[in-house]
């Protein structure tokens, strides 16, 4: 896949979804199809919080031209192509990365990547609101996800404050 261009600096007033374009860029690789999606979930967010600011279009105009981009690359694949196998997509890896922290932390296994599965888990469900209202599958999950906020930061804690 083609390197996409970069983003113009974060305007404060985006800070709100400078996690989900981190975990855009994080999957551009590793899964092509969620990374497509964060960016499109940080698009529809950063229009809705300010549109109007010369330095906020620059950035979504930016972050258009990537989504463009991305959806040239992967216009054959049917989870860009139809919702319903996005949004199934978007589901299973959330959940996917749900479990292994789960059980990573149910076992007694504090380490960096558990704790950034929940928060990438937590961060998933949010991004599937670009499908429409959550199902009640999912709506179950985003209500994990405030519990998951509150038990990585115990874990994080823990984890930095008393292990090292």
């Amino acid at each position: 896949m083609a390197a996409l261009a970069p983003l113009p600096p974060l305007p404060p007033q985006f800070k709100s979804i400078q996690h989900h374009l981190r975990t855009a860029q994080e999957h551009d690789k590793r899964d092509p199809v969620v990374a497509y999606y964060c960016r499109l979930y940080a698009m529809q967010t950063g229009m809705k919080i300010d549109s109007k600011t010369p330095e906020c279009r620059k950035f979504l105009s930016k972050l258009m031209d990537q989504l463009e981009t991305l959806k040239k690359q992967l216009g054959d694949n049917e989870a860009i192509t139809q919702e319903i196998v996005g949004s199934a997509h978007l589901e299973n890896y959330a959940l996917k990365m749900f479990l292994y922290a789960d059980n990573e932390d149910r076992a007694g296994r504090f380490h960096k990547n558990m704790i950034k599965s929940f928060y990438t888990a937590s961060l998933l469900i949010d991004v599937i609101t670009v499908f429409g209202e959550l199902t009640d599958e999912v709506s179950v999950y985003s209500l994990l996800s405030y519990k998951l906020k509150i038990r990585i930061l115990a874990i994080y804690q823990y984890y930095f404050y008393i292990v090292y």
